[in-house]
């Protein structure tokens, strides 16, 4: 029985246990979270084909009611802190409808359950026989959410959504007489997807396809009744509809209700299928914020903890977060006004050390600092020269400033002051910018035509001071530099220009440059990798992140790559917690932006980037300083409102779903890596341990999806692997990732080698330009209607520098691309229409006698065989044959050779069709045989993926979600008692890789919506055959 190790797909219910436990469903199981040692306790697998869509605990007997589609499981919480199971599985079971809402009444003697046909089953769970009493609603229409209200049996009360967009009112009562309609709330115009009762102030909140959040009041003429009498409460009352409230782009999921406390008046936290989470005043209905918590995909959930203060949100991305109270309500900026108004402040800083935490300096020369007993700008420090057209950098303890006159100040933000340790003066020129060089005491400054100088900080003195190197920018229009980083006695700078250049003490010039990497605009921030490996990253004004590595000699930079942001302009690049943040600004806000996550953590409204500002981070809180309309203002938050933490194992994956799926490096030195690819155009390596799941690196490369990958070791470079990724929009991209460091330190160097995009040759209306030949016009333009549907790579013999690609395209032909990894080029070498149909797949295996051996196959249900061992350019390639295999297409494919000539395919199509089929191949003759072939339709749908095991075992997965391992004779296939039902749905595909090290052991990966990694002992020990048509998938 294969052995599910590891999960990531979409969350989909939370619930909080006290004091301090968090329930999750993802998939059909349900987890068990510390939230004081953030720790994953326990996960239970209880639904097998189903999603958990609900969870419901009942403090009072500690059980959870867990629910999803039919299914329905009680699962008891044990807290006492022996080695027992924290989640022990009571009761399960399956209904004849699906279930929308779940609760314990009467103390948890009777479990109540509302179903999708507006039905009530009332059960009791103290009898010795299971007694259950059906009450039918008036009105017999499909619901797609509910809501049940009441502790008591004689007070039950159904809120119902109905698919015609009205929300039924009505009382569920054991005796059919006493039943009754109280209310039907229209004013919807879609379905209803939840609905929400805040007893409080007595207001049911519903949400619906209309992208709206409705809010109705309970309003009494006479006296009003108690909360506890809730036929009474809603059969007397009169509901209005008092906020109809919009915010959200797209479907409105669900709604909590948050309250820090009894008095507050309450917030409505609104969930979205537009990632987006709007926070909304229940009484005002006003709109307090708005943000995105699960960037690019629904929020399936939330719940909110008022004990701790904490809002969990679960999204479709398999994430779920965590955050602070502090994070949901936007924090407002503070002006700080100067002492006098005639004071223009000019320059900001934020000091991290030091008596004064702001420092400014006025157009006056005068630097102010902020006095945070007194709330008020005290006048340290005056000199003339400070004023207009002043520069400055800081750490923030050491503080200079260049001036118009060429004097530069060093200050040191002291504990009592701010300490003046020199001044020089360099020229009488203009001072365009200075960059501090901390870790060597020096700072550079930059002169006028280009020159920069590297100064001593504290060799200041009355005569000028004596430069300890010397460098020239090239020729530019904005001739100084942004950034400068050091690294012994090199120097690596960016200028306005967008350039980047690398300097030696010992020359004037630079010793590489790399013009207008960043664009014209500017290439703002440079930064080393804390983990070392020399690397060092850059941003820009033009929103790119360009990697690079120092070569060992330290005179070359190389380029890894060069990443596309959806931020406009990235100011700055911080590491915090281990961790690349980026500070930029989008149109007139600042914004923080975390690289793990891809979501932005912190916006400020400032007016934009040309301005002076600062930004720092304490262990307690986060600063961010700037002027507008000639003001300073501070944007001040707590640490743990801006840097909100996920659940372990929970930081999320793709936000749509995978399309193709690559173990990679599994060896002993590291857990095993997974690269994806998805329609969300990124691809991912993340590594899986048990339970957890860590993203080491994000290659944001692709237009389009991300439907094809290969990889391959390059066994002449340690650690190191291929990959070849293609997809929408006819592009194939190459790179090379390297993997260094063992256990759980492992570290990632995505390189970018080539892209390549499709393009033709598109004729137009003649033209009387006499130098185009023959009179047509030709221009050369992209081919985005062609898509790849696979890739494989196969050396050329050459050593790990030269291969062939072969890709599958959706316009019928097999393109063969040649790359050459030296040269770093990848060039069209051939193309073969064949299928006269969409290509599906490409396989390429060497046989016996070194021949390269392609299978392709198509949407005609076709597999041909190809020769490709010798390619000549332009030259025709005809198969060796084909076969007709499938009615339709062919989704997958692998194979095994069994002979010196013959070979065992194993294929799977959307006809439902598992075919196993055996070949015999003679290159020499360039002949193709059928042997033999069996049939099976083990499967409820199409098939995605295949794979062939070690000791005759095979796999194979559908859209079905099952998981079916096979015994194999000769062609024959037979079914083990080893049916495994997945919990990811719209399955892509599989992968299997085989430690080698341990040869009986394979793990297998299952992708699509999400990732499900499972373990299968290849010496699985044969019990008995089964029948696929009497196999229950959803039995135990």
């Amino acid at each position: 029985m294969a052995k599910k190790l590891y999960l990531q797909t979409h969350v989909t219910a939370l619930c909080t246990v006290e004091p301090h436990f968090l329930l999750e469903g993802c998939g059909g199981f349900i987890n068990l979270y510390d939230f004081d040692s953030n720790e994953l306790l326990e996960s239970l697998d209880i639904f097998r084909g189903s999603r958990i869509h609900g969870i419901q605990y009942s403090p009072q007997n500690r059980t959870a009611i867990v629910f999803g589609g039919k299914l329905l499981a009680l699962v008891a919480f044990n807290d006492s802190g022996t080695a027992l199971p924290r989640l022990e599985l009571l009761q399960k079971s399956n209904e004849t409808d699906w279930i929308r809402d779940a609760k314990f009444v009467n103390n948890g003697d009777y479990l109540i359950k509302l179903t999708s046909h507006n039905k009530v089953f009332i059960q009791k769970r103290t009898s010795s026989e299971a007694e259950v009493i059906e009450v039918q609603g008036d009105e017999q229409c499909i619901l797609y959410c509910g809501k049940i209200l009441g502790e008591d049996l004689s007070q039950l009360t159904i809120l119902a959504g109905t698919v015609f967009g009205s929300i039924l009112v009505w009382a569920a009562s054991p005796s059919q007489q006493d039943k009754c309609l109280f209310h039907r709330l229209t004013g919807h115009n879609g379905v209803i997807f939840s609905i929400n009762y805040d007893e409080i102030s007595r207001t049911i909140i519903s949400t619906s396809d209309d992208r709206t959040v409705r809010t109705w009041s309970l309003r009494h003429e006479d006296e009003e009744p108690n909360n506890s009498n809730l036929w009474s409460l809603f059969g007397r009352a009169k509901i209005d509809s008092k906020y109809e409230l919009y915010g959200h782009e797209a479907r409105v999921w669900n709604c909590v209700i948050i309250r820090q406390n009894q008095c507050d008046s309450g917030l409505i936290a609104s969930l979205g299928e537009d990632s987006r989470i709007c926070l909304w005043d229940l009484m005002s209905g006003k709109l307090v914020s708005k943000f995105d918590a699960h960037p690019g995909t629904s929020v399936w959930a939330a719940v909110w903890d008022s004990r701790l203060q904490l809002l969990v949100t679960a999204g479709g991305e398999g994430s779920t977060r965590i955050w602070n109270a502090n994070h949901l309500q936007e924090t407002s900026c503070r002006q700080l006004k100067l002492p006098e108004d005639s004071q223009v402040p000019r320059l900001v800083i934020v000091t991290s050390t030091g008596y004064y935490r702001y420092l400014v300096s006025s157009q006056l020369g005068i630097i102010y600092g902020w006095n945070g007993h007194t709330q008020s700008w005290v006048s340290l420090f005056q000199d003339d020269r400070l004023g207009n057209g002043s520069v400055l950098d800081s750490d923030g303890r050491t503080i200079i400033f260049g001036t118009p006159t060429g004097a530069v100040f060093v200050f040191i933000s002291g504990p009592s002051s701010l300490e003046l340790q020199a001044t020089h003066q360099l020229e009488k020129s203009k001072i365009y910018s200075v960059h501090l060089v901390a870790s060597q005491q020096q700072f550079m400054a930059c002169l006028d035509n280009g020159r920069m100088v590297l100064m001593n900080l504290l060799d200041g003195s009355s005569r000028e001071s004596q430069p300890r190197a010397q460098f020239i920018l090239p020729e530019g229009k904005q001739r100084w530099p942004s950034c400068v980083l050091a690294t012994q006695n090199r120097f690596m700078m960016g200028d306005r220009e967008g350039s980047f250049h690398l300097y030696s003490t010992e020359k004037e010039t630079p010793l590489q440059s790399f013009p207008h990497i960043h664009g014209k605009n500017g290439l703002t921030d440079v930064q080393s990798d804390p983990l070392g490996q020399l690397l060092y990253y850059t941003g820009g004004r033009d929103g790119r992140i360009g990697l690079w590595r120092l070569t060992d000699d330290k005179n070359q930079l190389e380029l890894l790559s060069l990443t596309n942001t959806s931020l406009g302009w990235i100011a700055r690049l911080r590491w915090i917690d281990q961790q690349l943040t980026y500070l930029a600004f989008q149109s007139d806000r600042f914004v923080v932006w975390s690289n793990q996550q891809q979501r932005s953590l912190m916006q400020v409204p400032c007016g934009g980037g040309h301005r002076s500002w600062d930004f720092d981070v304490t262990s307690s809180d986060v600063t961010f300083l700037f002027i507008k309309d000639k003001h300073i203002y501070e944007n001040r938050r707590q640490l743990s409102g801006v840097f909100n933490s996920s659940l372990p194992g929970r930081c999320g994956g793709h936000s749509k779903s995978i399309c193709r799926g690559r173990f990679v490096g599994f060896h002993n030195e590291w857990p095993p890596l997974v690269l994806t690819g998805s329609e969300d155009t990124t691809m991912r390596l993340s590594r899986l341990e048990k339970r957890s799941a860590q993203s080491l690196s994000i290659i944001t490369k692709h237009v389009s999806s991300v439907r094809a990958l290969a990889v391959k070791e390059l066994r002449s470079r340690s650690g190191t692997w291929l990959c070849v990724s293609a997809g929408g929009r006819a592009q194939l991209s190459v790179g090379l990732l390297t993997l260094s460091g063992q256990g759980d330190q492992v570290h990632v160097i995505h390189r970018d080698v080539r892209s390549h995009f499709l393009r033709g040759w598109l004729r137009r209306a003649t033209t009387n330009k006499p130098w185009i030949q023959g009179g047509d016009h030709l221009s050369l333009i992209p081919d985005p209607e062609t898509r790849y549907m696979d890739v494989d790579v196969v050396d050329r013999g050459c050593g790990d520098s030269n291969f062939h690609i072969f890709a599958a395209c959706s316009d019928s032909f097999i393109r063969i691309f040649d790359l050459s990894l030296e040269s770093c080029k990848l060039d069209l070498f051939h193309e073969v229409n064949f299928h006269n149909c969409c290509v599906l797949l490409v396989k390429v295996i060497a046989d016996p006698d070194g021949n390269s051996i392609l299978f392709s196959a198509g949407t005609d249900g076709r597999l041909a065989v190809w020769n490709v061992t010798i390619l000549e350019e332009d030259k025709a390639i005809d198969p060796l044959g084909s076969l007709l295999i499938h009615q339709s297409g062919i989704n997958s494919l692998d194979c095994q050779w069994t002979d010196l000539d013959r070979m065992l395919i194993l294929t799977g199509g959307d006809d439902n069709a598992l075919i196993c089929t055996q070949i015999e191949i003679s290159c020499e003759r360039s002949l193709l045989t059928l042997i033999d072939q069996q049939k099976q339709f083990p499967h409820a749908a199409q098939i995605s993926g295949v794979a062939l095991l070690a000791n005759n075992l095979c796999l194979s997965v559908s859209l079905d979600q099952r998981l079916i391992l096979w015994k194999r004779e000769d062609t024959r296939l037979k079914w083990l008692s080893a049916v495994c039902c997945c919990d990811i749905s719209d399955i892509q595909g599989l992968d299997v890789s085989v430690d080698d090290s341990k040869t009986s052991l394979a793990k297998i990966l299952v992708y699509g919506q999400g990732i499900q990694v499972f373990e299968v002992d290849n010496s699985f020990n044969i019990t008995h055959n089964l029948d696929y048509s009497s196999v229950d998938p959803l039995s135990d």
